[in-house]
């Protein structure tokens, strides 16, 4: 049966727009073979156009090899989101299918959800690799990667270069912090998504604009022009029912949020710089949400502050 190379590439174009690891190396789900080993590259460059054509090898299943090895944390692909620059070419022709791009982060589960054989074959292969891994994959018989097919449905071998830009827990790590007045009891499920508890005699009346929930184990602190990772979910406590309506949250499909922390004069965007500049990576932080900006994002914010890319990088 064929499979479609086109399922699921758009969502991951439209994440953009939206607002601690393992000490020995897991073993590999994927293989490496002769045809990976043929187109295998070195390094990754999102300018890369082509690459050498191998229009006589014939591939039967999907293989991967390392053509660089990093040397950061090993991706746990039960737990971890990962920021992946990726490129795709087809095998034989040699030619680019559609653009390089680095990725937002997301969890290797949200890659297996897409319903793509490719990111399905990307999030396989993300098994026994590490921060800083560059590695060339090779899925079989994709529909739509013969770029040489005139309706666009001709199928192709998919070579996938690629690098595991970071890799890190997708949800808070630490140590949990006592009740904070003026915030609603705050419930986890066993992945780490929360859920607010509100009882009858919840107000917010004279609360702090945010309480930490969660403070974090590392030894990073997020900075001003610092771009961090979250994992965030909106609550509309105003139905005053025992639990808070859930407006919007990056549990639903695994596609984190990423946001640049700017000092600004803006209320909420001042308020988001303040708040996850004050805790560790790691940390879960409650926030009550500006009135100007209840009617946009809800009244209570619940973040866990997963990763930072310095403003230098």
């Amino acid at each position: 049966m064929r499979s479609t190379i086109g399922a699921g590439v758009g969502v991951l174009a439209l994440v953009g727009a939206l607002l601690a690891g393992c000490s020995s190396q897991p073993d590999r789900a994927v293989a490496s073979g002769d045809a990976s080993d043929a187109v295998v590259a070195s390094d990754f460059d999102l300018s890369r156009s082509s690459i050498d054509p191998k229009p006589d090898l014939q591939v039967d299943g999907t293989q991967l090899s390392i053509g660089s090895a990093g040397d950061g944390r090993f991706v746990d692909v039960d737990q971890d989101a990962v920021l992946l620059g990726v490129s795709m070419f087809n095998l034989k022709t040699g030619k680019a299918l559609g653009q390089a791009a680095d990725l937002p982060a997301v969890s290797v589960s949200f890659l297996r959800g897409l319903n793509s054989p490719v990111y399905g074959a990307i999030a396989d292969a993300l098994k026994g690799q590490r921060v800083g891994d560059v590695f060339t994959l090779v899925v079989p018989n994709v529909d739509g990667a013969d770029p040489s097919s005139t309706d666009g449905s001709g199928a192709g071998d998919v070579v996938v270069i690629g690098t595991v830009r970071d890799s890190f827990q997708a949800r808070a790590h630490g140590a949990e912090q006592a009740p904070v007045n003026g915030f609603p009891q705050v419930v986890r499920d066993t992945t780490g998504r929360p859920g607010l508890v509100l009882g009858d005699e919840y107000s917010s009346a004279g609360a702090p604009e945010s309480a930490v929930l969660v403070k974090g184990d590392s030894n990073e602190t997020a900075q001003a022009g610092d771009t961090v990772q979250l994992q965030m979910t909106m609550f509309d406590t105003s139905a005053k029912t025992r639990s808070a309506k859930v407006l919007q949250s990056t549990w639903d499909d695994g596609q984190l949020t990423q946001l640049k922390l700017d000092d600004s004069d803006d209320a909420f965007l001042g308020l988001m710089e303040r708040t996850l500049t004050s805790v560790p990576i790691g940390s879960q932080v409650i926030v009550h949400v500006p009135t100007s900006y209840q009617s946009q994002v809800g009244d209570l914010l619940v973040i866990d502050v997963l990763a930072r890319t310095p403003a230098a990088e």
